[in-house]
């Protein structure tokens, strides 16, 4: 690989990156030892990676160049004559050898490794809300909450032997959320999962500018409806909610003799607000529906395609259409310079509407609140039984 003074006299298509250890700028200095940087960038639940791998014929990184585990590592990349993009900010958290022949790899994460918000624990969070438990989570691990969280009341959460992040995960996945930690464990950013399918498209790809791409399209194992529980104290009631059309409401009764059919798919486990049943039915089939069609494409680098962002993939057929980036995977290496490879999750159709024309009748019992042909609605109700 090029020194940093090659680069500037290389053209630009030229791959280029921008180093720093514990804010000191080492990009020239390792440069000619550089086999390969692969940066991943996570959608959610996973913390982002950043691995280098480094020649060590002379020994050097045995020894005076020796890497500290925690220290940090700053990445920009992109190609030369165009501003190089950042990537964050990364501990190290495993330095790993081989030979022969001798070679070198640094391992770093996203999130600090010696930070407490990767230590298990057990908690239980009472009459709070989502915004409120994350909230309370960045302010223990100093990180600035950002987004917008729907005020989702939640009677009780409980965290089992989990650390922070795997049990904030399982709860914002719940109610339709996701979140990752960036800047060195600075920043807490929650999204709403169903507005971040609908964003525009930052790209768009025709196979012939694609180098690779392979799909899955599920048939099975995808629901048109899920269900949700929700106890009404007023009415003493338990209401069953779901989608149906497009619309959240309720979807009709557990006690009505109808057996669960092989496209509904019922949730173990009651919400304490009837917001509650709705979102965790919404987020459910969302999440199905998602994973229906996922594909794998690889192409020539691209700083700016990360998880989260939306891609626009045109002449292929019925796999033609919007899909989100759950994973970006970005390599610079010797052999085959720079390139980008996403795993993708073709964004499902946005929910209608619900209408106002036809107000459904009180049910007689408690609602059961479900999601059928992607609309959250009242799926039924139950008798109190005596």
């Amino acid at each position: 690989m090029e020194t940093l003074n090659d680069y500037r006299l290389a053209d630009v298509s030229t791959p280029a990156f921008d180093l720093a250890y514990n804010g000191k700028a080492i990009t020239a200095d390792i440069a000619p030892f550089v086999l390969g940087i692969t940066y991943t960038d996570h959608l959610s639940g996973e913390s982002d990676e950043l691995d280098v791998e480094l020649e060590d014929s002379d020994g050097r990184w045995l020894d005076s160049w020796y890497p500290d585990k925690g220290a940090a590592l700053t990445l920009k990349l992109g190609y030369l004559g165009a501003p190089l993009v950042s990537v964050g900010r990364f501990d190290i958290d495993e330095v790993g050898y081989q030979a022969p022949p001798s070679t070198v790899r640094i391992r770093a994460l996203a999130t600090g490794v010696q930070k407490a918000v990767r230590t298990r624990k057990g908690r239980a969070y009472e009459k709070s809300t989502l915004a409120a438990i994350a909230q309370r989570m960045a302010k223990a691990h100093k990180m600035t909450l950002v987004g917008k969280i729907e005020a989702i009341a939640i009677d009780r959460a409980t965290q089992y032997h989990e650390t922070d992040l795997a049990f904030l995960a399982r709860l914002a996945g719940e109610y339709g959320y996701a979140f990752k930690v960036t800047e060195n464990n600075s920043r807490l950013v929650f999204w709403k999962m169903a507005d971040l399918h609908l964003a525009k498209a930052v790209r768009s790809y025709s196979p012939e500018q694609l180098i690779s791409w392979q799909a899955t399209d599920k048939l099975s194992d995808v629901p048109a409806s899920a269900q949700v529980k929700y106890h009404d104290p007023k009415r003493k009631k338990q209401v069953v909610y779901g989608v149906k059309n497009g619309e959240t409401t309720v979807v009709g009764s557990t006690d009505s003799g109808k057996g669960s059919s092989a496209d509904t798919v019922k949730l173990i486990r009651r919400a304490p607000t009837q917001q509650a049943a709705e979102a965790q039915a919404r987020a459910h089939l969302d999440r199905r529906l998602l994973d229906r069609t996922s594909m794998e494409i690889t192409l020539e680098g691209d700083p700016v395609l990360a998880a989260g962002s939306v891609i626009t993939l045109t002449d292929l057929g019925k796999l033609s259409g919007n899909y989100t980036i759950t994973r970006a995977t970005h390599r610079i290496s010797r052999g085959d310079g720079y390139l980008t490879t996403l795993e993708l999750k073709r964004v499902a159709p946005a929910a209608k509407a619900k209408s106002a024309t036809k107000k459904p009748a009180a049910p007689k019992g408690m609602v059961v609140y479900g999601v059928k042909n992607n609309q959250v609605q009242v799926v039924g109700t139950t008798t109190k039984r005596k």
